[in-house]
């Protein structure tokens, strides 16, 4: 396993302390130390099953459970929604913690599982999950994303007609990242590995077209012409991808959707 001395230590406490806890009825790992790609770089993800009667309690004292792991804190934030949250220790280590009553786990949720502790031997009765995603299998249409970038992308006359450059920058990473969904919908990859991992996702050819867009600052020629370069990418990859996976291309919203970038930019994006 790879790691640092930091995250390891981490980890042996999680699975020496919280099992002392009769409450606790499971200890594992998600992210990189569960599908074998943990580096020095990595988060720790532990996660922990309670009986339900003690969630409001975990819910009260996660980040005090938190610190029996990794010592003091500079940061602890809640994450909306969930029990439990992250924490940034002074050197800059990361640990999340996340805690789920047992009535509500369910253990297919989690693409690669570690198991560190599990009291009665039915959570995860066949001990550690293996990863599946990240692997290139059968291609599938994206139909949120394709319908999202033609309405971003339509959205630039508006933006540019207000002068609004900043927006307009963070404009092309958003159409970026809905590129790099439908190259993974090329590819089958149904993306679990983390936000920080992507290079392993995508072939040498795609990787080679992101790197290839142009760069783009505060200049609306600039923008514009980020814009146009990655509508083409998305076009061309979106109509073959369409057709290999026999679901339609949204000629209609598309087409308005040039037809209004040419009427104001007197440019063509595709």
């Amino acid at each position: 396993m790879t790691g640092d001395e930091r995250q390891q230590a981490v980890i042996a406490r999680a699975a020496e302390v919280l099992p002392q806890d009769e409450r606790v009825l499971g200890v594992y790992l998600i992210g990189s130390y569960a599908t074998g790609a943990a580096d020095r770089f990595s988060d720790v993800d532990a996660h922990l099953v309670v009986t339900d009667d003690s969630v409001e309690w975990f819910g009260e004292h996660w980040d005090d459970v938190l610190r029996e792991l990794t010592g003091p804190t500079v940061l602890t934030d809640r994450v909306p929604g969930l029990t439990g949250g992250l924490g940034i220790t002074p050197d800059w280590l990361h640990v999340d913690l996340f805690v789920h009553p047992l009535a509500s786990f369910e253990r297919g949720q989690y693409d690669g599982v570690r198991v560190l502790f599990d009291r009665d031997g039915t959570l995860f009765p066949e001990g550690d999950v293996a990863p599946k995603g990240g692997r290139p299998g059968e291609p599938y249409w994206p139909a949120i994303n394709v319908n999202l970038f033609f309405y971003f992308l339509g959205n630039l006359v508006t933006v540019l007609g207000r002068d609004e450059r900043i927006v307009g920058n963070q404009g092309v990473g958003a159409l970026r990242d809905l590129l790099v969904a439908l190259m993974l919908a090329e590819r089958g990859v149904r993306r679990t590995s983390g936000a920080k991992r992507l290079n392993a996702l995508l072939s040498d050819e795609q990787r080679a077209v992101l790197d290839a867009i142009p760069a783009v600052g505060t200049e609306p020629a600039d923008i514009i012409a980020a814009n146009q370069y990655i509508c083409r990418e998305f076009i061309t990859r979106g109509r073959a991808l369409a057709k290999l996976t026999d679901n339609p291309w949204p000629t209609e919203f598309v087409d308005a959707t040039l037809r209004h970038l040419r009427n104001h930019f007197h440019v063509e994006f595709s």
